[in-house]
């Protein structure tokens, strides 16, 4: 990651200031999006295998679309401006007189004054950006974190992803070896998953018992069988057929 780090110092320092202004407006610097979802998603086929799982962390600032719009506007000045001061600043000013060496100088600090106020909000930005990859980090090494990655818990008591989350991958397992015409004992499946996995129960989901699991998480259908005798009511379950996509 250094070395991603020193490359890209690089590859800015012969660029510029349009071309900078340009890709922090392009990738960084971005308009709220009125609602959820709205936002483009990049996706990338091809990348790794399903044996492995990739993911991708990008950072943004959003801003509302009018100070967004002004802020585009403001930075546009400030590349013009610096063309002005390295290309046209002597042939603007006469450097030779002392009014015109006083009308220069008055110029230069309001450029001084603009470009310090730019700087101090680039610095913000950075500052408050690091907060945020620390704060990241550090949730990524939580305990929190790897019980949602490995079990589809989020964090903060928000529910399960149900889809993703261990307990159901290992319900869905046990139908490969357990399954009679097409439906899977939940007493047998129970105990194959302890056998495995102990530490994966329903407590861990925020549920009472396994059926609860069942129930839950909307990815099986369940049957309850009374004629049991003497071994009370069998529940039996499978899961749902997937929703084809048109």
């Amino acid at each position: 990651m250094h070395e991603v780090r020193a490359k890209s110092v690089a590859l800015a320092a012969n660029k510029t200031l349009g071309q900078l202004v340009g890709e922090l407006t392009g990738g960084f610097l971005k308009p709220v999006h009125p609602e959820p979802g709205s936002a483009s998603a990049e996706i990338e086929d091809g990348f790794g295998d399903d044996q492995q799982a990739w993911f991708r962390i990008s950072s943004a600032i959003e801003l509302p679309p009018e100070q967004h719009q002004q802020l585009m506007h403001d930075l546009a000045d400030l590349v013009k401006m610096r063309n002005e001061l390295v290309h046209h600043f002597i042939e603007r000013f006469d450097v030779a007189t002392i009014d015109g060496c006083l009308v220069a100088d008055n110029y230069l600090q309001g450029c001084y004054e603009s470009i310090d106020g730019h700087f101090l909000t680039l610095s913000a930005w950075v500052e408050g950006m690091n907060r945020a990859r620390k704060a990241t980090a550090e949730f990524l090494q939580s305990p929190e974190y790897l019980n949602f990655l490995v079990n589809g818990v989020v964090p903060d008591g928000k529910g399960v992803d149900w889809s993703s989350s261990r307990i159901v991958q290992l319900l869905k397992g046990a139908e490969e070896g357990s399954a009679v015409e097409g439906w899977t004992l939940l007493n047998a499946a129970i105990a194959s998953i302890r056998a495995k996995e102990p530490e994966q129960t329903p407590k861990k989901y925020g549920c009472r018992n396994w059926r609860q699991v069942l129930q839950q998480s909307q990815m099986f259908e369940i049957r309850k069988d009374k004629s049991a005798g003497e071994n009370g009511t069998l529940v039996w379950y499978r899961s749902k057929p997937m929703p084809v996509r048109g």
